[in-house]
Formats: structure tokens, C-alpha cells, sequence
């Protein structure tokens, strides 16, 4: 089984996620996003930890991270990346682990690996 996943470097705070479409400056390209939209009456600790997300998310260049699209500064803080439309990679687990051999869990176990060797070696400036 050949899914297409990218793991999130995240920790979990009270958001609602969107779906949209960004057009990129100056392209005529119209791109799927995802949008996290942090709740009315969040606490400013989980603003920070929004703001913290955007800042990693933009720093780690990795084939199996997500880079950050925008931030937008509003009343109700957004973080907007691209969206992957199989969804989460913890999502899908949970709903089909019965389904889901020792060898695409491996294969995947690698790859989170990976992705947290470089977090771990690269920091964020």
C-alpha cells in the first residue's frame, strides 16, 4: 500500500481546521490549503504555541514536513499549509490499523524518524 502522508512537527491546542485555496503571487495557480484557525476565547499560551508551530513549520525543510504557507495576524489567529487530502497520518492510523501491515508501519516509523533526527540536529534559528 503507496499512501502519500506528511507528518506534522505539532503539539495540540484548540483549533478549528478549513480548507481553502491560495493563489500564489504573480502564478495562476490555485493551490488546496488547509487552515487552522485558533478558537475564539483561546488562551495566549495557545497563541504562542500556534506562533511556535509557524516558526518550526517555516524553518524545517525536510521531503517529509509540511512547509508553513502563511501566518495571518488577525483577530483570530490562522497558520494556512498545504493540505494533504488524505489527511493526518495519526487520523488515518487510528481508523485503519487493522488494515495496515508491519511493513508500511515500519517504512512510516522511518520516515517520522527521520523527520525528528533533523529537528533534533538542526535547530531553529
Amino acid at each position: 500500500m503507496n499512501l502519500s502522508f506528511c507528518v506534522i512537527l505539532v503539539t495540540y491546542y484548540v483549533c478549528m481546521p478549513l480548507q481553502g485555496v491560495w493563489v500564489p503571487p504573480n502564478e495562476n495557480v490555485k493551490l488546496p490549503v488547509a487552515i487552522k484557525v485558533l478558537n475564539e476565547g483561546s488562551s495566549e499560551s495557545e497563541s504562542k504555541e500556534l506562533l511556535d508551530e509557524a516558526r518550526i513549520m517555516a524553518s524545517v525543510i525536510h521531503p517529509y514536513c509540511l512547509r508553513v504557507v502563511a501566518v495571518c495576524m488577525t483577530a483570530r489567529l490562522m497558520l494556512i499549509v498545504p493540505l494533504m487530502p488524505l489527511g493526518a497520518l495519526l487520523d488515518y492510523v487510528r481508523k485503519n490499523r487493522a488494515n495496515i501491515g508491519s511493513k508500511t508501519m515500519l517504512n512510516w516509523a522511518t520516515q517520522i524518524a527521520r523527520v525528528s533526527t533533523c529537528a533534533f540536529l538542526c535547530p531553529v534559528l
